[in-house]
């Protein structure tokens, strides 16, 4: 058994993977996601884990890895190992940079940092034998574009509590809103612009539509959780036409929408569809990610947030938490990390967060 790297070694590498999550997969090949996994397994098989990579998407896998120690409970690390593009960046992204006490490049506070250091605490579990719980590291794929790896992963997994790593600040988010994306898309019929009466302006529909989500937007902001704050739906991306000259016969938008607690995924679909009126159509979901409403009380959410020292939280955001908590798996999030950071070209994160992260990991499991 060869040592172990320490947690910012494991930090740095794994910035040094490139993992995007929405870059695609040539057939055949295996992507940045699979590579992650790749440099994890032969860490925590040389560490004696047990470690299975299975595929979830054509070359986009999860791993698995397990330490059974004939514990009454078994608690999963979660955290996933796709990242946002970082076209914005100044300088490679993925040559991560240590300086005044943090680690630079894409992927470092979202959410490679709770990825070492869920890593860096499984591997010490592995070497000294102790700790109060049997333990599952999964590291998981597509959390930044569809939740298909958690979705998996909670499938796949039989477990009594998971914590979901994402920049928490090392809080304990027991609660966040849901996240529900699709496409509304109106169709005409084209013709040439000098006679438009001759076709049917598929803009002019798609308009009507997104006029429609707007009046459901104010309709939705006076629907509150006291915690999270108004529903939410949004018109963010618009894409139509074909030439200055022609009358388009497609046009197509993207709608986002921040769900809550309660909230029934389909419900809101249909109150869309209404709002659009029948000039366009509603597609499926291509990400769906309920909402998190986790027991404050729960006594592992209690546990955890006294390991940490902070108050429980709240977030606006969706993340992995929620596909384990709808299989019965009691979940939170934590992590390090300022989510501020994420997703932006300043994205960094403090290796002394990631060493309290590591420290508080251990006194929850009683390392």
């Amino acid at each position: 058994m060869r040592p172990s790297p320490g947690t910012k070694q494991i930090l740095m590498d794994l910035v040094a993977i490139p993992s995007v999550g929405q870059e695609p997969v040539p057939p055949g090949r295996e992507g940045g996601e699979a590579m992650v996994c790749r440099y994890l397994e032969g860490l925590l098989t040389s560490a004696g884990a047990d470690c299975r990579v299975e595929e979830v998407l054509p070359g986009r896998p999860n791993l698995y890895a397990r330490l059974e120690r004939g514990r009454g409970q078994t608690v999963v690390l979660s955290a996933h190992t796709d990242t946002v593009p970082a076209a914005d960046w100044d300088g490679d992204p993925f040559r991560p940079e240590e300086k005044d006490g943090f680690v630079t490049g894409r992927g470092s506070c979202d959410t490679k940092a709770s990825l070492a250091a869920f890593t860096s605490v499984f591997l010490e579990a592995a070497a000294k034998g102790g700790g109060e719980f049997n333990l599952i590291l999964a590291a998981v794929c597509d959390e930044e574009v569809g939740f298909a790896g958690s979705r998996a992963a909670a499938a796949a997994l039989r477990a009594d509590f998971a914590i979901a790593g994402e920049p928490t600040a090392l809080a304990v988010v027991h609660r966040h809103k849901g996240v529900l994306r699709f496409v509304l898309e109106a169709r005409g019929r084209s013709c040439h612009s000098s006679k438009p009466e001759q076709g049917d302006n598929a803009i002019y529909r798609l308009c009507r539509a997104a006029l429609g989500v707007e009046r459901l937007a104010r309709k939705w902001s006076g629907v509150r959780d006291p915690d999270l704050g108004p529903r939410a739906i949004s018109v963010t991306t618009i894409t139509g036409g074909q030439a200055p000259n022609v009358v388009p016969d497609r046009c197509r938008a993207e709608v986002d929408v921040r769900c809550l607690p309660g909230d029934r995924l389909e419900d809101l679909l249909d109150e869309v569809r209404r709002s659009a009126g029948s000039g366009a159509t509603v597609q499926s979901p291509y990400m769906e990610g309920p909402a998190l409403d986790t027991d404050p009380h729960h006594p592992l959410v209690r546990r955890l947030a006294e390991a940490c020292g902070r108050a429980l939280k709240c977030a606006p955001y969706a993340t992995d938490a929620p596909q384990y908590a709808a299989r019965g798996i009691p979940s939170v999030v934590f992590g390090p990390g300022d989510v501020a950071l994420a997703h932006t070209p300043r994205e960094r994160v403090a290796l002394a967060e990631v060493d309290e992260c590591v420290d508080i990991l251990r006194r929850f499991l009683g390392m």
